[in-house]
């Protein structure tokens, strides 16, 4: 093997997440020249904020640091161009009450964080140069001093006196006690008076945070406050929810009673509010559901079962919003009787893997509740839909999925130990065992014959060997069979007859194997990768043959394996730029024409033109015309999305998609790309 090019990048500009300011619009508004946002919708939405002047408009916030926009109560969402952060998620949103233009978002889970500020409706944003570098978890404006907004945050209480431009901290920095702020609010007549939650308790101040006492009589020791509510037609009524349940004071926090009533009251409640047309109804949103209390707290009614992030309340009709964890945006317009989602447009998922059966498409998102969520879609994933308690799947957790291609029935998945069958589209399923066989010579033995001679004989050894873990599955259509790959870290086993008996490919592949790449021809030529080297096959894998790469293959993000019978070259996407081979692997080139050497998330062939191939490198979509030689960036972006994998189903040819980290899968329409 040798290496004919190779050009190094710096470490700093692999880590480099480029932003831009263009807006991508939601799925619910069509469109034919750029890629559309197709979901699965919903996920968790961790904050969300009404309009207090204009009721139609509503912002929501989730973790990735992805921030949506509804104008039209919610019943559609667009994604704004929220500055991405990684690891960022929204813990707070404030809709300037005097301007509808001006948002105020806190981040926390990155060391970006901090307070970012929009005064165009969302399209623009500014990092707040007082408020940034550390977390900023609440957000309060005051009810009759406009323009007053408070924070709290890891570094204490800071106050605006003018919306937001500027900031000053008023609490105590050498009071170690705040300055984990976890929960703010400002008395509606009074805004000198204002409280503040803490991971140990709560405090107040009635000069404008000159001075701070803290106000804890009643309240159960070292509670963490995750939230606290002003009765805005009787201050002197204040609600706090906290990790040991929910208080009530009569005397604006002086003393705390705790209200009983919710089962295991135990609970982390991190929201309570007041109905506003019906002063004596209390909701509280904890990690397992809404209750609801018509009688001041006496009594409790659970409304649903989900961990409720955030809550807010329309101040025109009263209808009441609730970001849910897994459970996305949901809405009650009659006192949470009935509660309906709404996420059409907002997606807030990474998916595990995704595969097509058929031309029926499927993904599945590992970690969503209590079991894997399995999604379908059966028109060219426009739009899915999620397959409700599939059985045999409860509290099972799959991380690869992959379907027949001849079949839109028959799909094999497996978690990290087990492997498991559907026979009707992921409705049901059932384990199977997966225990591979290997041969090996064994040492030469001398036997005795009939006629009493002695002659030395070969033996194989046949071996019986269970993965320990399954990092994926592949099932590539041979003919009239299918065969299947499973990847494991005890190597890579083979099955031709629909998963009954599996076979590790050779005694010397017995390694760590992380996935098998087939050409979109489905023409028997692979690419096996694992953990110390690529191997190449030209025949559904009964043989391979050894090709050294020239970096690591933990720097390798995915690979893309031309028809058999073309010219184009295998393309290796990895941290360092994208890698080719015209010769099985024997030698590499690193592609440098049109296509920058920088990290190359994911790179496939056309099913439909084998000289055709996709990269995508930092959200910027790459086309080659000419097998991977020659490169050039696509007119339409995603730049502020990150873009794990690009996907083409050789059963839907015109359409190209692309799975995120966070917002799901998009998809663009491949003549446009042509």
């Amino acid at each position: 093997m040798r290496l004919e090019s190779l050009t190094l990048i710096s470490a700093s500009l692999v880590s480099l997440i480029l932003f831009s300011t263009v807006a991508v619009q939601g799925a619910s508004i069509p469109r034919t020249d750029d890629w559309q946002i197709a979901g699965p919708y919903g996920g968790s939405a961790t904050a969300v904020a009404v309009d207090s002047q204009n009721p139609k408009i509503l912002l929501a916030g989730a973790r990735q640091s992805l921030l949506y926009k509804s104008d039209d109560y919610g019943n559609s969402w667009t994604l704004l161009p929220f500055p991405k952060r990684a690891f960022g998620q929204v813990d707070a949103i404030l809709i300037d009450p005097r301007d509808s233009q001006h948002y105020l978002v806190a981040l926390s889970g990155t060391s970006d964080a901090g307070l970012f500020v929009s005064s165009d409706s969302g399209h623009t944003w500014t990092a707040s140069k007082t408020l940034s570098g550390f977390t900023v978890r609440s957000l309060a404006a005051s009810a009759s001093e406009p323009g007053r907004f408070v924070a709290g945050t890891t570094q204490g209480v800071y106050l605006s006196a003018d919306a937001g431009n500027t900031w000053s901290r008023i609490s105590d920095p050498m009071n170690l006690e705040m300055l984990g702020i976890t929960a703010v609010a400002i008395d509606p007549q009074n805004p000198q008076i204002i409280y503040a939650g803490t991971t140990h308790l709560p405090w107040k101040t009635t000069d404008g945070g000159k001075t701070w006492e803290s106000i804890h009589a009643g309240m159960i020791n070292d509670s963490d406050v995750f939230s606290i509510f002003i009765d805005p037609k009787s201050p002197d009524r204040v609600f706090a929810s906290a990790c040991s349940g929910i208080y009530r004071s009569a005397n604006r926090g002086d003393v705390w009673q705790k209200i009983l009533g919710i089962p295991n009251t135990s609970r982390r409640t991190h929201v309570i509010r007041l109905d506003p047309t019906a002063p004596g109804t209390i909701y509280a949103g904890t990690t397992m559901g809404l209750f609801r209390s018509n009688d001041a707290g006496g009594t409790w009614r659970q409304l649903n079962e989900q961990q409720v992030n955030s809550l807010t309340f329309s101040p025109a009709k009263a209808d009441m919003y609730l970001a849910l964890e897994e459970g996305g945006l949901w809405k009650s317009d009659d006192q949470g009787k009935t509660l309906a989602p709404l996420n059409n447009g907002f997606v807030a998922r990474r998916l595990t893997a995704v595969t097509a059966a058929g031309k029926r498409l499927f993904a599945i998102q590992a970690l969503d509740g209590e079991s894997t969520g399995l999604f379908t879609s059966d028109n060219a994933g426009e739009t899915w839909q999620r397959i409700s308690d599939p059985v045999g799947l409860a509290g099972v957790h799959l991380e690869s999925i992959t379907g027949i291609p001849g079949s839109d029935q028959v799909l094999f998945a497996a978690t990290q130990r087990q492997l498991f069958k559907s026979a009707d589209a992921g409705r049901s399923w059932k384990p199977m065992l997966l225990s591979g066989t290997y041969k090996e010579k064994g040492k030469p033995i001398r036997v005795r014959t009939a006629k009493g001679r002695y002659i030395t004989r070969e033996r194989t050894i046949e071996h019986t060997l269970r993965p320990s873990a399954i990092n994926s599955l592949t099932a590539i259509a041979s003919g009239t069979h299918t065969v299947l790959f499973a990847a494991s870290d005890r190597g890579l086993l083979r099955s031709t007859d629909g998963g009954s008996k599996w076979t590790f490919v050779t005694a010397g592949l017995l390694t760590p194997f992380r996935k098998v790449f087939a050409s979109p021809a489905n023409d028997g030529r692979l690419v096996a990768l694992s953990k110390l080297n690529l191997y190449f096959s030209n025949d559904f894998g009964e043989t391979w043959k050894a090709a050294q790469f020239p970096l690591e293959t933990s720097q390798i993000n995915g690979i893309a394996v031309p028809p058999a019978n073309s010219s184009s070259r295998v393309l290796v996407a990895t941290f360092r730029g994208l890698y080719s081979s015209k010769d099985d692997g024997q030698t590499w080139f690193v592609v440098n024409s049109g296509l920058p050497i920088s990290t190359v998330e994911s790179a496939i062939y056309s099913s439909i033109e084998p000289s055709v191939a996709y990269a995508v490198e930092f959200g910027q979509l790459y086309q080659s015309k000419d097998g991977g030689v020659q490169w050039s960036a696509e007119p339409s972006t995603f730049r502020a999305l990150q873009i794990r994998q690009l996907w083409q189903p050789a059963q839907l040819p015109d359409r190209l998609f692309a799975v995120t980290n966070d917002i799901g899968i998009l998809f663009r329409n491949q003549a446009y790309i042509r």
